[in-house]
């Protein structure tokens, strides 16, 4: 073969490969507490994905964030940096924040709100529900998208135990920008939007976005709490569930069943069941009916508890934030509820599921890893507990 031959060759092969579409990728990304071992060697981590997202972004930064809260040298301080970078080369940015929120950090609210091209808006329900903004997400150019645990906390990059996605799935994008673009609009004119009645999203799709509350929230896209007691129910040899806490108490004295009689349910038709919160629940009104969980055949609660970290005591961290379900090994949901009924009927909050997924089981080797580690304790149904200090 001549030289000009496979110069053309290597020529067209360049050309049609530029050409063809990209595949759309999914991976997870983790936050690990400083000083454990409990990093997945295979994951990258959010401190450096959120840094590679925002330094390739062209034209839109969109973001729904619970709150920002930084300091000088955390792993924040990057992320901040590349933002005001890309609003310095003519990217628009827009943030989300709760209401409820703005007090944890003015200086770096006042930050982002300095940010060329940069525009802030308050979350805030009052009125209408006494919900909250709790997701945690943003999209990149309409092509790209980060959701998970993280808050948008220097914290939750270094000294909390976290799990999102960053992905470009165009069903996942394009429903998490429909979604902001709502919210967006809302905190504007502050009026309930009216939706047009649709079919929803097949509820066997391998790839779902889904969302609460049901009133902020289009007809096509499912309630939260509806998929993730289908996960629960078609459940057959195991169940993995990681959350910062765990309550079927709503209110002063509401009792909240749905997802404790799911649990239950699988456990008695022979499902082995596993259940890892955080010590956030010791003294919590939630830690009696998780004594009596244990108590179920087939299923067991474990309570995590990381330790202080050796600069000393780092308010509302140590702990573990994760809010992920296994079933089977081969589903996963992932998204930003707590198991507790307000988050999935007042407050905004997105999970996305992934079925007969490779990710199921990586996201189940980070639950084993730590299920099975030194910071994680089998909870004794008649042992009692001094109530976890958190601030």
């Amino acid at each position: 073969m001549s030289p000009r031959s496979l110069l053309l060759i290597l020529t067209t092969c360049l050309v049609l490969g530029a050409s063809q579409p990209q595949v759309p990728t999914t991976r997870l990304v983790q936050s690990i507490p400083a000083e454990t071992d409990l990093a997945d060697p295979a994951l990258p981590f959010a401190k450096d994905v959120w840094v590679d997202m925002i330094r390739g972004a062209k034209a839109t930064v969109e973001a729904a964030e619970f709150y920002v809260t930084s300091r000088p040298g955390s792993a924040l301080e990057p992320v901040l940096a590349e933002l005001e970078r890309a609003g310095a080369r003519g990217v628009k940015i827009r943030f989300l924040l709760s209401s409820k929120m703005l007090d944890q950090d003015p200086g770096s609210v006042a930050r982002l709100r300095r940010m060329p091209g940069a525009e802030v808006r308050s979350f805030d329900l009052a009125g209408v529900s006494k919900g909250i903004l709790h997701a945690k997400y943003f999209v990149v150019d309409g092509r790209e998208a980060f959701l998970g645990s993280q808050n948008f906390d220097w914290r939750a990059l270094e000294h909390i135990h976290e799990l999102g996605v960053r992905t470009s799935e165009p069903v996942v994008v394009s429903r998490l920008a429909r979604l902001f673009a709502i919210d967006w609009t809302f905190v504007e004119n502050h009026k309930l939007p009216d939706f047009p009645a649709q079919p929803p999203m097949s509820a066997r799709a391998m790839v779902e976005l889904v969302a609460s509350p049901p009133f902020l929230t289009p007809k096509d896209i499912r309630p939260s709490i509806e998929a993730l007691v289908d996960l629960l129910d078609q459940a057959k040899q195991t169940v993995r569930v990681q959350l910062l806490v765990y309550s079927p108490i709503s209110g002063p004295d509401h009792y909240w069943p749905v997802l404790d009689n799911a649990l239950r349910a699988a456990a008695v038709r022979g499902v082995k069941v596993k259940l890892l919160v955080s010590d956030w629940v010791l003294g919590g009104r939630g830690l009696p009916h998780l004594k009596a969980l244990s108590l179920i055949p087939n299923l067991e609660v474990k309570v995590a508890s990381i330790p202080e970290a050796k600069e000393g005591h780092v308010p509302f961290s140590r702990t573990i934030h994760s809010k992920y379900l296994v079933v089977d090994g081969a589903h996963l949901a992932l998204g930003t509820s707590n198991w507790e009924e307000g988050y999935f009927s007042e407050s905004r909050n997105i999970e996305l599921v992934f079925r007969d997924s490779p990710l199921a089981a990586q996201a189940a080797g980070i639950f084993d890893r730590l299920w099975n580690s030194r910071y994680a304790f089998a909870l004794d149904p008649m042992g009692t507990y001094e109530k976890r200090e958190v601030d």
